[in-house]
């Protein structure tokens, strides 16, 4: 085999992996109409920035009406980063089926952590883990260095979720962590806005990050829509601010609203 055969060879080689890895990460990933809730619409929006990634969402239905949702972002891109996302949905997944961990978010977190850190050792990835109780008219979250989360209350009030523990994968370092569950009012005609890093970080040809305080300002002026819409926005006013640039990071933006 010449040079130029073999490096064909390779190439065939590696877009089989790819698209491979790409059919898993569409299966792994629920589709937005999945989400069937009497008493939330639901928003999603996923761009990787290669043809997969390693933004991730996914969620879960418990009882009593409750919902358990996570966003995560894997470091890096391509095949490797979508091959910790399958590691993220196979743990989750576990953790799902425990009654006790699937109530607490920051319980999710660590069985997430711990999981990965057993088979992947220096591996980091953000991430908020979530429980909607629509009876109770709140939600309980643990954010793992993420971006904060933006909460648009029905009277125009603005809450972050911040961060309240560290990026996952640095628990292996930190064996005294403690972890506990945040809790915020979340009620009929409020809606929440998560998203990854590539989103706030997005730049123009001036190198002009998009920012938090952009996209705050966009969701404000966009609250009295419906959680789509807001989505819908926020997408467009980035790609209007990059000019439409390729993208240089997974994008990914989840709405929640408590339907009226």
């Amino acid at each position: 085999m010449n040079n130029s055969d073999h490096y064909k060879a390779l190439v065939a080689l590696f877009d089989k992996q790819l698209e491979f890895a790409q059919n898993l990460q569409r299966k792994i990933i629920p589709s937005p109409g999945s989400f069937i809730s009497d008493d939330y619409h639901f928003y999603s929006y996923l761009r990787p920035f290669r043809i997969v990634g390693g933004d991730f969402y996914d969620f879960h239905f418990l009882e009593n009406g409750k919902i358990s949702l996570l966003i995560a972002d894997a470091t890096g891109h391509g095949i490797d980063a979508a091959m910790i996302t399958s590691m993220i949905k196979l743990s989750y997944s576990y953790a799902m089926k425990d009654d006790y961990i699937n109530q607490s978010p920051s319980l999710v977190l660590k069985q997430i952590g711990s999981d990965i850190c057993q088979q992947m050792d220096n591996t980091f990835f953000t991430a908020i883990a979530l429980v909607l109780d629509p009876k109770e008219k709140m939600l309980c979250f643990a954010n793992a260095g993420h971006p904060s989360a933006i909460l648009l209350k029905g009277n125009h009030h603005v809450d972050l979720l911040k961060p309240s523990l560290p990026m996952l994968g640095l628990q292996q370092y930190m064996p005294e962590m403690n972890y506990f569950d945040m809790f915020l009012d979340f009620s009929k005609g409020d809606k929440l806005l998560l998203f990854t890093d590539g989103l706030v970080d997005a730049q123009n040809p001036e190198s002009e990050e998009f920012s938090m305080e952009r996209l705050i300002f966009i969701a404000k002026n966009s609250s009295h829509l419906p959680i789509n819409q807001i989505g819908k926005n926020i997408i467009t006013a980035c790609m209007e601010f990059n000019r439409h640039q390729p993208p240089s990071d997974d994008i990914c933006i989840l709405g929640i609203e408590f339907d009226e």
